[in-house]
């Protein structure tokens, strides 16, 4: 990853432009309740650019290493699945469900088997009691199914739990910008 630091506050307003429209460009919802933001270089330096804001006295080389497991390598899509419940009672009431339903949502393409997500690999007993709003995704794609990607293939996200069974197609500007995911290996 490039040299991170806290920009200043003119660079930084139109970095956080320039920001917005990215991960505009790189979410999609999927039913009424689920966000994904696919991470990238850019979207996690941004986090990590934050963070340092946030608190000047951060150690940039442990945000740096607490963040990394966001980045793609070329073999995977890495998102960040928000739920969304805004009200305290609705999701006292629903957020179990949806957090089972974090775990079993998947990419498709056609003629290939599903690809379904590793959720929580950072910490993954965390979420199994204690349901969260926020997931950390990874999409691993076998080489075939990398390569169809690559060449062109479309691409369907989806949530095979019974009670948010909900699909789309991914749209092809944002499969476009997802496809570079799989161009860019990262080396550590």
């Amino acid at each position: 990853m490039a040299h991170l630091s806290a920009p200043p506050a003119r660079a930084y307003q139109k970095h956080r432009q320039i920001l917005i429209a990215h991960r505009r460009e790189r979410s999609l919802s999927l039913g009424p309740r689920m966000w994904l933001q696919f991470e990238d270089e850019l979207t996690v330096h941004h986090q990590i650019q934050e963070v340092l804001r946030a608190e000047p006295g951060a150690n940039l080389q442990h945000e740096t290493d607490t963040y990394a497991h966001l980045l793609p390598d070329g073999n995977n899509w890495k998102a960040t699945l928000l739920i969304e419940l805004p009200d305290a009672q609705e999701r006292a009431r629903e957020l179990p469900l949806l957090n089972l339903a974090a775990h079993r949502l998947y990419i498709e393409l056609p003629h290939h088997p599903r690809v379904f997500a590793q959720a929580n690999e950072d910490l993954p007993d965390r979420h199994l009691t204690r349901p969260s709003a926020v997931h950390f995704l990874r999409f691993q794609f076998p080489p075939p199914l990398r390569v169809a990607l690559l060449a062109g293939a479309s691409a369907t996200l989806g949530c095979a739990h019974d009670q948010y069974a909900f699909r789309r197609l991914i749209p092809l500007a944002t499969l476009e910008r997802l496809r570079c995911d799989l161009v860019t290996r990262r080396h550590d």
